[in-house]
């Protein structure tokens, strides 16, 4: 059998004409990942703290760099604080060092928004936490402070997520820990 390049192929009354191969300006786009995962970084984070024993407003946490990436039906964020600004106002939370925790991530579509939860029992690393001002403090891992719900604003936990793609990702929370209420947002740019 042979095959002759560019010819014309009469079938039937049909013509057949080869068509040539997408170029890469008009190749099918690939396949990517939702649009939260990958590598962020926090340009602004507040956290807005409403109890009987804390009371506070906080905003800062510029450079705390975000990774997510999917892990089965979860996804491990890892954050690392070490060149982070710490949150400040009513109170100061100040964080250093690196942490994984898993969360899971709902979706629509391409992922653009959906649900985020926090499972709270999953940091790993060994970053620390200092939380001072605005009620009783906290010194020690982030792991135990977010595992007892002492950790009152410092990462999102329960709550949303709106992204544009290879561009801003916001999360928003908002819950209770006993009597007190925790609002938390974190605006995030691709690094």
């Amino acid at each position: 059998m042979h095959t002759l390049l560019g010819a014309l192929v009469l079938t039937a009354g049909l013509v057949a004409v080869p068509t040539a191969a997408p170029t890469a300006a008009h190749a099918d786009p690939v396949a990517t990942g939702p649009c939260w995962a990958g590598s962020w970084t926090v340009t602004k984070a507040t956290a807005k703290v409403v109890g009987k024993r804390h009371r506070y407003f906080v905003e800062g946490g510029a450079g705390i760099e975000a990774t997510f990436t999917r892990d089965g039906k979860y996804v491990v964020a890892r954050y690392d604080f070490r060149e982070s600004a710490p949150l400040t106002g009513g109170a100061t939370l100040a964080m250093d060092g690196v942490e994984t925790f898993t969360y899971t991530f709902g979706g629509h579509g391409k992922h653009t928004h959906g649900k985020v939860v926090l499972k709270p029992r999953t940091g790993d690393f060994g970053a620390t936490l200092e939380r001072s001002g605005g009620g009783k403090g906290f010194s020690g891992l982030l792991r135990e402070a977010v595992a007892h719900n002492e950790d009152l604003g410092a990462i999102p936990r329960k709550g949303t997520y709106t992204c544009v793609p290879d561009k801003s990702l916001r999360i928003f929370t908002h819950g209770k820990s006993g009597r007190t209420v925790i609002t938390i947002r974190w605006e995030l740019t691709r690094s």
